[in-house]
């Protein structure tokens, strides 16, 4: 019993001789990797033709390439994927300013809407302005169709 004891004891000294090392030593404890961004446009793409769809009008739009383009100054381009709910984030290092991102940019869609409903059809895109939200994380205005030009 006194050697279990004592074997508890060492332990607890081992540890705290370990403990106090690390705090004496000042390193910083390890962080998890963070996205450096200055940018971040999230959002959601419907699998539906309407105009101006919302969030609870339609389903998802898995498996959809989301673009943003930019014109006129703002020279950033990004895309991402949308996940099986149809929700997209992008992130993305820039020096252009808020305002500038917001007012020359949108997102575009080209991925055929057939792709999530055969019903719909199999050309034509949907695009979205974007708003600032919080921060530098931006958002869609609301995606709408548009037809391709004949």
């Amino acid at each position: 019993m006194a050697t279990a004891s004592r074997r508890g004891r060492g332990l607890l000294l081992v540890i705290g001789v370990a403990v106090a090392s690390v705090l004496a030593s000042g390193a910083p404890p390890v962080q998890p990797p963070r996205i450096q961004a200055d940018v971040v446009v999230m959002g959601f793409v419907p699998c539906n033709n309407g105009t101006s769809m919302g969030t609870g009008s339609a389903p998802g739009f898995a498996g959809a390439v989301v673009q943003l383009r930019c014109t006129d100054g703002a020279d950033l381009a990004a895309n991402a994927t949308t996940d099986g709910k149809g929700r997209f984030r992008m992130a993305l290092n820039t020096t252009v300013a808020p305002s500038s991102v917001a007012g020359h940019c949108e997102l575009v869609v080209d991925t055929p809407l057939a792709s999530c409903n055969a019903t719909l059809p199999a050309s034509g895109t949907l695009r979205s302005g974007i708003r600032l939200l919080v921060s530098m994380v931006f958002f869609p205005l609301g995606f709408s169709y548009v037809a391709p030009s004949v």
